[in-house]
C-alpha cells in the first residue's frame, strides 16, 4: 500500500513537471521573443527596438510612451487604443466589440491584446508622445478605513503637472518585495481587529515585472498644488467560505501601493480622464462609497473650494460604520459653510461605540 502512494506521488509529479514542460515550449515556439522593430509615425527618431513576446501595451510603457489602461490591461475600460498601421495581426473578438468595421480596417486595435512577434508599424497621437513620466515622493500613507490607505504624494513643481478633477494617473509598478506586517506600523489600532481576526498580517509579497502600470483617481483638486492624494483599495486574496484564499495572489500595485513609505520615490504618467464635471446649474447628486471617494472629493472640493458653485449638490455616502466613513470631516466643514451642499452619511452596520457617540445625527 505504502509502495503505491508512493508511486501515485511520483506519477502525479511526472506529469505536472510534463506539463511544465510543454507549455513552456509551447510558449517559447509560439510566442517569439526575438527583436523586432516598432517604428511610430513614419518618424526614424521614435523607432524602438524591442523584444518580441510582450503585449504592446506592456512595451510601449516599458518604452517610457504611457499607453491610458484604467483597467491594466484586462481589454474592459477599452481605452489603450493604438492604431497599427503595418504588420498587425488578425482582428481579435474584443478588437471587434471595441471598434467599428471602418475602424477595424484602419488598423485600430487594444494594444493590452495586440502581441508584439514582428516589426510593426504605429500611429500615436502627438499628445500621447508629449505626455511626461512624472517622479514623485511619498509623504505619507496611512489607513483611513480598515482596508483603505491614503497616499500623499509630493511632486516638483517642475513636473508642471496640469489636472482637472476627474483625471486620473497611472502608477508604473517595479519589481518589489513587500510583508504585510509592515502594513501595520501605519496603521491606526482600530483597524487590527478584521486584520488579526483573518490572520491577513504577515504574509510575504513579491513581483517581478517592470511592465505593469495601475490607474488611480486623484482626491487632491488642483488647488492643492504638488501634493496628490489617492485612495487605494487594497486587493486581498478572495474572500471565499468565511475566510480568505491565500494560494490566489494579492493584488499587484495595491499591495506596492501599500507598502510604500514616507520619502520613497514613485513613478507616474498622465493625466488621463474623461469624468469630468459638465458645465451648467442642475443639481448634482454625489453616491459614493469605500475608495469612490476619491473622485467624488475631487470634484466636490473645487466645486466649492475654487469655483464658490451655486449648484445645488448633495452628497450621500455609504460606509459599514464610521471608522470606514473617509473624509468625513472636509464634507461636514462644508455642509456648514455652504447651504448649497448637504452632506447625508449612511451606515450599513454601525458598532455600539458609533450609536453611543450620538450617530445617527
Amino acid at each position: 500500500m505504502f509502495e503505491l502512494s508512493i508511486l501515485a506521488i511520483l506519477a502525479f509529479c511526472f506529469v505536472g513537471i510534463l506539463l511544465s514542460g510543454m507549455i513552456l515550449f509551447a510558449k517559447r515556439k509560439l510566442v517569439s521573443t526575438e527583436a523586432c522593430k516598432i517604428e511610430i509615425n513614419d518618424n526614424p527618431q521614435l523607432t524602438k527596438e524591442v523584444e518580441g513576446g510582450r503585449t504592446l501595451l506592456t512595451t510601449l510603457t516599458v518604452e517610457g510612451i504611457a499607453v491610458p489602461s484604467p483597467c491594466g490591461g484586462k481589454a474592459t475600460c477599452k481605452q489603450c487604443r493604438v492604431q497599427v498601421v503595418k504588420g498587425g495581426e488578425d482582428v481579435l473578438e474584443t478588437d471587434k466589440a471595441t471598434f467599428s468595421p471602418k475602424e477595424l480596417k484602419a488598423g485600430w486595435r487594444l494594444s493590452c491584446q495586440c502581441k508584439v512577434k514582428h516589426d510593426l508599424g504605429l500611429k500615436l497621437p502627438e499628445s500621447l508622445l508629449t505626455l511626461k513620466e512624472i517622479k514623485g515622493k511619498v509623504v505619507s500613507n496611512r489607513n483611513v478605513a480598515t482596508f483603505i490607505k491614503e497616499l500623499v504624494i509630493e511632486v516638483p513643481s517642475s513636473a508642471e503637472l496640469s489636472y482637472v478633477p476627474g483625471d486620473y494617473l497611472q502608477f508604473h509598478v517595479p519589481s518589489y518585495k513587500t510583508n504585510t506586517k509592515e502594513w501595520r506600523e501605519t496603521m491606526d489600532e482600530e483597524y487590527y481587529e478584521d486584520w488579526e481576526q483573518y490572520d491577513l498580517f504577515g504574509h510575504a509579497i513579491e513581483h517581478e515585472d517592470e511592465g505593469v502600470i495601475r490607474a488611480y483617481s486623484m482626491a487632491s483638486y488642483p488647488d492643492e498644488g504638488n501634493f496628490l492624494k489617492f485612495n487605494v483599495r487594497i486587493a486581498t486574496p478572495p474572500f471565499m467560505k468565511g475566510e480568505f484564499d491565500f494560494d490566489i495572489p494579492w493584488g499587484i500595485c495595491s499591495s506596492y501601493l501599500f507598502g510604500l513609505k514616507d520619502g520613497d520615490g514613485v513613478r507616474l504618467s498622465g493625466p488621463y480622464g474623461e469624468s469630468h464635471m459638465i458645465e451648467g446649474d442642475q443639481e448634482i447628486v454625489f453616491l459614493i462609497g469605500g475608495a469612490g471617494s476619491s473622485f467624488g472629493r475631487s470634484h466636490i472640493m473645487h466645486l466649492f473650494r475654487t469655483e464658490k458653485t451655486q449648484r445645488k449638490i448633495s452628497l450621500w455616502y455609504g460606509a459599514r460604520s464610521l471608522k470606514e466613513n473617509i473624509y468625513q470631516e472636509d464634507y461636514e466643514k462644508l455642509d456648514k459653510e455652504f447651504a448649497n451642499f448637504t452632506y447625508h452619511l449612511v451606515l450599513s452596520e454601525p458598532t455600539a461605540k458609533d450609536l453611543e457617540n450620538g450617530w445617527p445625527k
